[in-house]
């Protein structure tokens, strides 16, 4: 009875967390149509983009009655509303893409925007830094710029600065595992054909060798000797 209890601690441990894990993505699709271009067809999904959007304008809107200067949910449902619109967008140049023939993962997570200034340092450019770290650093700016005229936008920008690191982290990781397990499948593939080839071609060990095969002739000695066997009836030669 007590280690059925532990097993379903763990296994609601685990079920939390992993719920945890996917509420901590969906802040980041808020401001990545802001941040990114070239988003991933089914990234942009317009169900989520209308759960997030009916979230936020829900949360501002009870927010209002009791809100003051500084709260002042408004500007969150603003930013609710342009998500959504710039979401769908980014939807759309998805599709036209896809229907050009560009190849380009229907998660992507797409490029930063700053890139296309000229004085971004290399440094940025390169392993995807500048979305692992400019973009939550872009997030985070604007969640300060906007703490003076409303505490609940900035809430939401600094949950989602956080959020596009976990989620970077978490792309990392996923592909990082993959080409790992790619390298051990192909080390394994590796040791197993060596094995099969050890006892296909076994060094020192005699083999026997092949059969000639049945043999369905005479041989020469019987065939001599019918030859020269006396005919009874050679009528019927």
């Amino acid at each position: 009875m007590a280690q059925q209890q532990q097993q379903n601690q763990k296994n609601s441990f685990a079920e939390n967390y992993r719920i945890a894990q996917v509420a901590m993505e969906y802040p980041a699709i808020t401001v990545l149509p802001y941040l990114c271009k070239n988003l991933g067809y089914r990234l942009m999904s317009p169900l989520r983009l209308l759960a997030l959007t009916v979230f936020l304008v829900v949360v501002s809107t009870l927010a209002i009655p009791g809100s003051n200067a500084t709260t002042n949910p408004r500007f969150l449902l603003y930013f609710a509303l342009v998500s959504f619109v710039l979401g769908i967008i980014a939807r759309i140049k998805a599709w036209w893409s896809l229907n050009r023939g560009v190849r380009q993962h229907s998660y992507y997570i797409g490029d930063a925007r700053c890139l296309r200034f000229s004085w971004v340092p290399d440094f940025f450019r390169r392993h995807r830094r500048a979305e692992k770290i400019l973009n939550p650093a872009i997030c985070l700016g604007a969640g300060m710029a906007f703490y003076p005229i409303s505490h609940a936008l900035s809430a939401w920008l600094f949950l989602s600065a956080v959020s596009i690191r976990y989620v970077e982290y978490a792309i990392q990781l996923k592909f990082l595992n993959s080409d790992l397990d790619t390298l051990d499948s192909m080390i394994t593939a590796e040791r197993q054909g060596q094995v099969i080839e050890q006892f296909q071609n076994p060094s020192g060990v005699w083999q026997k060798p092949p059969s000639a095969g049945v043999n369905t002739g005479i041989g020469p000695d019987i065939e001599g000797q019918v030859s020269h066997k006396p005919k009874h009836n050679p009528d019927l030669n």
